[in-house]
């Protein structure tokens, strides 16, 4: 499948987001550039918890972007057989926080027992915020041993970048080498070259900022071969008002193809839609959001398939901190229209929260509607499969 979106014109980019004149959109790096991680980790436990909306654990504590990387097939079919190349896989990756590792209360104590009790192979480890100034904290490297087990065991991370509280690197830093800098010294010091950069706070959605963060990215692009994607906020499609991606969302996308960005993931939080939502399935929700968003990436370019394969879903598992439930049954649709229409990345937030109930625990902590641990998970993962 063709790489992603630096490879379509920046002239036609620039027309259809109104921007201004632009280089020439290429990728920095060739396909599936940095792919591999060398010894990632994960930022340490309670950095970077922030919330989509006001409240705890069952808010998206921290949020992947429109190139199309798109997964590689498992197989091709191979010269004189009849067989039809395989289809390209999808990402399950659910949010891993880090706060989670040496905290009680969860289903797992590590990214290693993770993997063994819910044979979780793919995680996106979430935030990682500033650690003082144009640097990134290093909460990653308190438990670098784990996930180095981790990958060891064949399984593969995703670091996340921001989120709805706590301090963005890109917020202190002068100006997109600085930037630049900062994600290089973080992929020199862990290893880890999947990066999410989950933008929800309205400081880091102007033009401005997103214009450094697009050319820093692509610095960083072409130095370390990082793989970027993004995590937005969705819009629902109801009222006869269009949904998908925010106009700010859009904004963050299209700045960083113009600054010539390889984006492997554009990954809409289909959550916090409102107390509206209450009381009804959510899957049809958040259908209507990614089929809102596909429209939108068509018009930056993309065919209607690299749309699909370039954006994600993430849903809020349970009880959210408003009247939304997402319930198992809106899990198995949500599934099922991933495998049917080939989507890149499927996750959830969070995995620590896909447990029965402790006694006395709440949404913070807790989906409120699992009847086992690991239940959305194993619904989820059913994308990896098809």
């Amino acid at each position: 499948m063709r790489t992603l979106w630096g490879a379509f014109a920046a002239s036609a980019l620039s027309t259809a987001c109104g921007l201004g004149e632009a280089g020439d959109g290429s990728p920095a790096t060739g396909d599936d550039a940095g792919a591999t991680e060398t010894g990632a980790a994960a930022t340490g436990p309670g950095e970077g918890g922030s919330t989509a909306s006001d409240g705890g654990g069952a808010t998206r504590e921290g949020g992947p972007s429109p190139g199309v990387d798109g997964g590689t097939a498992h197989g091709d079919g191979g010269p004189g057989t009849d067989a039809a190349p395989a289809l390209p896989a999808i990402e399950f990756a659910p949010y891993f926080p880090t706060w989670t590792w040496g905290g009680g209360g969860y289903p797992y104590s590590s990214l290693v027992d993770l993997q063994q009790k819910a044979s979780v192979n793919d995680v996106t480890i979430a935030f990682v915020l500033s650690g003082g100034g144009c640097v990134a904290d290093q909460g990653i490297e308190q438990n670098l041993a784990d996930v180095k087990a981790f990958l060891a065991a064949g399984g593969h991370v995703k670091v996340s970048f921001g989120g709805a509280d706590g301090t963005y690197v890109e917020s202190q830093c002068a100006d997109a080498a600085s930037f630049a800098k900062a994600l290089e010294d973080f992929v020199d010091a862990t290893g880890i070259t999947d990066l999410d950069f989950d933008i929800e706070q309205d400081p880091v959605l102007t033009d401005a900022v997103n214009q450094l963060r697009g050319d820093a990215l692509a610095m960083a692009q072409a130095s370390r071969g990082i793989e970027v994607a993004f995590t937005l906020a969705a819009n629902p499609d109801s009222g006869g008002s269009g949904g998908g991606l925010t106009a700010q969302g859009l904004s963050v996308v299209s700045h960083a193809l113009a600054s010539g960005v390889h984006v492997s993931h554009v990954n809409l939080m289909t959550m916090d839609y409102g107390d509206g939502f209450g009381g009804q399935p959510l899957a049809p929700v958040a259908i209507g959001s990614l089929t809102d968003a596909n429209a939108q990436l068509v018009g930056l370019g993309l065919s209607t398939t690299e749309a699909w394969r370039t954006l994600g879903v993430t849903a809020m598992i349970g009880k959210n901190d408003d009247s939304e439930v997402f319930s198992l049954d809106d899990a198995r649709t949500v599934a099922a229209f991933a495998i049917q229409n080939r989507l890149g990345l499927v996750s959830f937030w969070s995995i620590d929260r896909d447990q029965i109930c402790p006694s006395g625990a709440d949404y913070n902590t807790c989906s409120t509607v699992n009847t086992s641990n690991f239940q959305f998970s194993g619904i989820f993962q059913t994308v990896t499969t098809h």
